[in-house]
């Protein structure tokens, strides 16, 4: 074989072939990354468009659901006094609640007929009969706008109740929003100064007639609200620095726009019709798709341009010294070595040389009969640090802890990074005289002194919560492993501490694997069996139904509850089949007690995963089919949460399944985050409210507000109220004084298993009379 020498002019051509190709692929790459990058940025910015727009819309239906909520009370309270309305209003907190309110009020339209008996009861005029009117501004109309309740912040006066709204901008679409029964939102004034009216219609019963005839002769009267726009459009903009807003508004009569913000040079507008006149425009910059427009793209490029050249120079270095490139290729080949074995960040050993570490320590601890550790380090609410200030900071802080530890230990201990904000210690030997707890001890005192990063004005204090484990294992992966697990318990015990292993830890995660295990054949066993709760009319004392809940018999550990077991079917989709189950026996049972006389309803509980499939509809037929049980006798219960993980379709499945007959009940209301302009879309016949407020209302004047106002609000959209968890008759008394249809709890009954709820049927009237347990 004859091996070809390459001359000078040769590797002058590779060379310059290099660099062409080079900053060929450069140019090329530093454009795609320019044009990928431009179109992030525009979808960003569409993206920040579309959370702002959003935000101002739930504002505006924030305001919606205060309005029903101040039109519940003039119902409740038709005679109500200023005095009375500013109780209610304190007492919501609706100021506090509502930073942009300006100001609120109940708008009455008063024909010209009626007038002088108005004015005369709120403010006395000139004599009766004399024809003269305190009326601003004056003048004779056929019907006019007052506003007898009004309450303003208290840096704003109130609006006077002889103040004719109905000639200003806002009469108009008052008028109009009491016919169509929709809200008038009316911009007014200028500059700084400028506000925006809402005006909300609300009829007698709190029912909206269909027709506009029928919404004439209902009409009440109108909640009046005034909000300042630039409180909710700095909300709006909370997150998105260097960008500014404008809300913009535009009719026949109106034309004004709202900002806030500061508006960078060069931004680009995007516009979002929110409907109803309004638009929202916002402004922000949006970075080009050329390459001199993008840093990281021409940094792409002169980077590309320069690993060519440099290319080619070690093309050149090889062509005339090939003992020098075999000493670079022998030195790059030392520092992958390194990288491999290496954390990028902090140079400390990577997991690779740590398992090989520990495997080097357990050999040698068996030879030599020395114990050996390991320490899971990780440090507390470490995302603050990266969410507060900064990635940069979060990584000059795990560099100068990964120093630290470095000097609290001894030579020949280790310290390594495992990723993230996780740090592995391995000691040995003489490291260890007090044994492992004695380590972390001394690791927990030197980590308390504060750090002090570039990032931060003021020094950072960083706990940590460490888990440890010493002794030998069969293999390194197992130390690190139960290590790992003792780490888990002390952020649960409370972070800022130190735990070690025991095998209990181990024993407790093996006995959760084995209850996951065990469920997946306890349905097919016949592990699974219903309790019932009864429900009672808390006026009449009669028990007025039931409500089926799951329990898991099983064949080992006896009953288990459901707070057990119930994630774990959430998670593995056995909910579909076991919620099925539950329908069918709960159905079954139900017509059985119909059979002999217990007329009342069944309530079965539905969980999320149930809802989003449209099975759910077959499921619930085929129950009421196959048991005979009537429709009407089944409630179906969700919580907030269910309904909201897709409202549309949520909606769309309830009416499927109120179509069947069977009724809706909202399970633990207050708990969840939903908006009532959301939960009035929802087919809802039951309101049931959460123990957890219920269990209050004897002990505090705010849990029974709160209480209070719920039960107003269910009685305002029509709903059958259920209270959860009654325990004493002073709930009990209180819940039937303010109307509560429905009651639960062990005051009446614990949950019990078919046999002993019969009995209590049986019993009832010889026993006690179940409105006192």
């Amino acid at each position: 074989m004859t091996i070809r020498k390459v001359g000078r002019p040769g590797w002058l051509l590779a060379a310059i072939s290099v660099v062409v190709v080079g900053v060929t692929v450069s140019i090329v790459s530093a454009q795609s990354l320019a044009r990928s990058d431009g179109q992030k940025a525009q979808q960003a910015s569409e993206t920040t468009s579309t959370e702002i727009a959003s935000t101002l819309t739930l504002a505006i239906q924030r305001e919606q659901d205060l309005a029903v909520n101040t039109g519940a009370f003039v119902i409740e309270t038709p005679d109500a006094t200023q005095a009375q309305f500013g109780q209610w209003i304190d007492a919501a907190r609706v100021f506090p609640r509502f930073p942009e309110l300006v100001g609120i009020g109940e708008v009455i339209l008063v024909p010209a007929a009626q007038v002088e008996t108005y004015l005369a009861g709120v403010e006395p005029a000139s004599p009766p009969g004399s024809g003269v009117y305190p009326i601003t501004p004056p003048g004779s109309r056929p019907f006019y706008c007052f506003a007898p309740l009004s309450r303003g912040r208290a840096d704003a006066p109130s609006s006077p109740p002889n103040l004719d709204l109905c000639t200003s901008d806002l009469g108009p679409k008052l008028i109009e929003a009491r016919d169509a029964a929709t809200s008038a939102y009316v911009p007014y004034g200028t500059g700084k100064g400028a506000h925006l009216a809402i005006g909300t219609a609300f009829y007698r019963g709190g029912v909206i007639p269909a027709s506009v005839a029928a919404r004439r002769s209902a009409f009440m009267g109108w909640v009046g609200i005034q909000i300042t726009p630039a409180v909710v459009l700095t909300t709006a903009l909370a997150g998105h620095p260097h960008t500014a807003v404008a809300f913009h508004y535009r009719s026949p009569s109106s034309n004004v726009t709202f900002r806030a913000g500061t508006m960078p040079p060069g931004a680009q507008a995007t516009t979002v019709d929110l409907r109803n006149g309004w638009h929202v425009a916002v402004l922000s910059v949006v970075r080009g798709s050329g390459v001199g427009e993008n840093p990281n793209a021409l940094v792409l490029l002169l980077g590309g341009i320069v690993v060519s050249l440099l290319l080619a120079l070690l093309l050149h270095v090889l062509a005339t010294s090939r003992a020098r490139a075999l000493a670079v290729v022998r030195e790059q080949t030392g520092e992958l070595r390194h990288q491999a074995l290496h954390d990028p960040l902090t140079g400390l050993p990577n997991r690779a040389l740590i398992l090989d570490r520990i495997e080097q320590m357990m050999v040698q601890g068996r030879r030599l009969h020395t114990p050996v550790a390991a320490l899971f380090l990780d440090l507390d609410d470490f995302k603050d640090v990266n969410d507060t200030l900064g990635h940069a900071a979060g990584d000059e802080l795990l560099i100068a802890v990964g120093a630290r530890l470095g000097e609290a230990l001894r030579e020949g201990d280790t310290v390594g990074r495992l990723g993230g904000d996780e740090f592995i210690v391995l000691v040995e030997g003489a490291s260890l005289p007090a044994g492992a707890a004695g380590v972390a001890d001394r690791l927990l005192d030197v980590m308390s002194a504060p750090f002090r990063i570039s990032a931060s004005d003021v020094p950072l204090t960083v706990t940590v919560s460490i888990g440890s484990a010493e002794g030998d294992r069969p293999t390194p992966g197992r130390l690190l492993q139960d290590a790992d697990i003792a780490l888990y318990q002390a952020k649960a015990a409370g972070k800022a501490c130190a735990v070690a292993f025991s095998p209990s830890m181990q024993e407790a995660i093996d006995g959760r694997r084995g209850l996951e295990i065990d469920l997946d054949g306890a349905l097919a066993a016949e592990q699974f069996f219903l309790v019932y709760q009864p429900t009672i009319d808390l006026r009449s004392g009669l028990y007025t139904g039931v409500e089926a809940l799951l329990r898991w018999r099983h064949p080992e550990r006896g009953v288990i509850g459901p707070d057990q077991f119930i994630p774990a079917l959430e998670s593995s989709g056995l909910i579909i089949p076991v919620g099925a189950w539950v329908l069918d026996e709960a159905c079954r049972q139900g017509a059985a007690w119909h059979r002999q006389g217990h007329r009342f309803v069944v309530s079965v509980n539905l969980s999320a995963r149930q809802l989003e499939r449209d099975r759910i509809v077959d499921d619930v037929a085929r129950a009421l089919a196959a048991s005979g049980l009537e429709p009407g006798s089944l409630i179906l219960e969700l919580t907030e949460t269910a309904l909201m993980n897709n409202v549309s379709a949520s909606v769309t499945r309830l009416q499927l399944l109120k179509n069947l007959g069977v009724r809706i009940a909202i399970d633990d209301f207050g708990t969840g985050y939903s908006s009532l302009a959301y939960l009035r879309q929802f087919p809802i016949d039951v309101l049931k409210i959460d123990q957890s407020f219920v269990g209050g209302i004897t002990e505090t004047a705010e849990a029974a507000a709160l209480v209070h106002t719920l039960i107003q609000l269910g009685k305002v959209l029509g709903l059958v109220i259920v209270a959860e968890g009654i325990e004493t008759v002073e709930q009990r008394i209180f819940l039937e004084d303010e109307g509560v249809d429905i009651g639960q709890g062990y005051l009446f009954s614990r949950p019990l298993e078919v046999d002993d709820l019969e009995r209590l049927l049986e019993n009832r009237s010889d026993r006690h009379d179940v409105r006192t347990g």
